[in-house]
């Protein structure tokens, strides 16, 4: 095998390790009924962030997937970037109801975070000043 192949398996090992790591550190209260954060607006669902810098990167984690009623998720691709306050639930990702996704008031999260639990929100505020 060539240095540069080991070198890229090498690296290709050490992201998905690291993947892993983020992926068990994105847990939310399932208590809670606010969740605060960074919010990035992808397709039928969002992605919250405790920090804003991670908005920019690509594939960041770790973050906490959820979704609005559909016509409010909808409506809410403006919001992206933003520091906002999401009202709702936690649901347990093992509950979901396919196998790639949850349906929620007509909205389907994919749970691209791959987090234990997303987020069934009821409503959003932006929060200014943040």
């Amino acid at each position: 095998m060539s240095r540069i192949a080991i070198t890229a398996a090498l690296i290709a090992a050490s992201v998905f390790a690291g993947a892993a790591t983020a992926q068990s550190s994105n847990a939310i209260d399932p208590t809670a009924t606010s969740f605060t954060g960074w919010v990035k607006v992808t397709g039928g669902e969002f992605e919250l962030y405790s920090e804003q810098r991670s908005l920019a990167l690509p594939f960041s984690r770790p973050c906490v997937s959820g979704a609005l009623p559909r016509d409010l998720q909808r409506s809410s691709a403006d919001i992206s970037g933003q520091k906002v306050t999401f009202t709702g639930k936690a649901v347990a990702w093992a509950d979901r109801d396919s196998p790639t996704s949850l349906g929620y008031e007509g909205s389907r999260i994919t749970n691209e975070c791959r987090g234990d639990y997303v987020i069934a929100a009821d409503s959003v505020r932006v929060l200014r000043g943040g």
